[in-house]
């Protein structure tokens, strides 16, 4: 009898351990992919601001006409479309 406490003993505290070890395993994977995320999400959020800033910039420069292609962008002084001109 008492043998088999012994062995009943060991059985449940084997499992107890594995299923602790396994636990803090999953919780640190856990932690690690939250972090990844979290990162992504920053370099994400950075990347976004960045091409915000971009775009202002752009539509300011194009308001101010200080682009350096907006004098070759527009037509000629006698430019008539061809789809204005009648048959």
């Amino acid at each position: 009898m008492k043998l088999i406490l012994q062995i009943a003993l060991g059985v449940f505290l084997g499992t107890l351990a594995s299923q602790l070890t396994i636990d803090g395993w999953h919780t640190r994977q856990e932690g690690i992919a939250k972090e990844a995320a979290e990162k992504l999400r920053a370099e994400q959020e950075r990347v976004r601001l960045e091409q915000g800033e971009r775009i202002r910039a752009l539509l300011l420069q194009g308001r101010q006409g200080n682009t350096p292609g907006a004098a070759a962008t527009k037509p000629p002084a006698g430019f008539v479309p061809d789809d204005i001109q009648g048959p």
